[in-house]
């Protein structure tokens, strides 16, 4: 090995021709670099991120499940008709007054039905006249008993003792219920 020394490559910058980036004279001179300080950019309001929440050992309480809409309550079509019916049928005094009806009176309300072209089942019939013989006021005609009318106020028959006691059960049953 020899002891000559190694030559070593040095690199020198070469000055720019616009100076260095702080000159002693106080004016800023650009390198190729582009600096942007932070007091010449527009006074912007800036919005902290959001900080990620710690976790906790709470559980939050869950909310409770949404109850649905209340549905809008349909009448059944049964029921309309029923009420139309028990319209029709308030026109007869004897229905109003709840006086005792004549026995086989349905085959009449059909009759009237059929000739007022009027659109009722022979369930909705049932019905209309089950609510109306159940009612107080006729069970209390019942129970006075007497004659049997039809809807044209013709008597037709009379209330047999039978039915007069089992009005008069009926109507005990009811206000020892209440």
């Amino acid at each position: 090995m020899t002891d000559t020394p190694k030559k070593t490559l040095s690199i020198t910058r070469k000055p720019a021709d616009t100076g260095a980036v702080n000159s002693p004279s106080g004016t800023i001179q650009r390198t190729g670099k582009r600096i942007i300080r932070r007091e010449d950019l527009p006074q912007v309001q800036r919005v902290p991120p959001p900080k990620p929440k710690a976790p906790s050992n709470k559980t939050k309480p869950k909310k409770p499940p949404r109850k649905p809409a209340p549905k809008k309550q349909v009448t059944p079509p049964s029921d309309l008709r029923m009420q139309e019916l028990d319209a029709r049928l308030n026109g007869f005094r004897v229905w109003v007054m709840y006086q005792p009806l004549s026995v086989g009176i349905e085959k009449e309300i059909f009759r009237l039905i059929n000739d007022e072209s009027f659109s009722a089942s022979k369930r909705v019939v049932q019905k209309v006249l089950r609510m109306h013989t159940h009612h107080g006021l006729y069970l209390q005609a019942i129970q006075h008993g007497g004659a049997r009318y039809t809807l044209d106020g013709v008597e037709q028959g009379d209330v047999t003792e039978y039915q007069r006691q089992y009005a008069t059960e009926t109507l005990t049953k009811r206000l020892q219920g209440k």
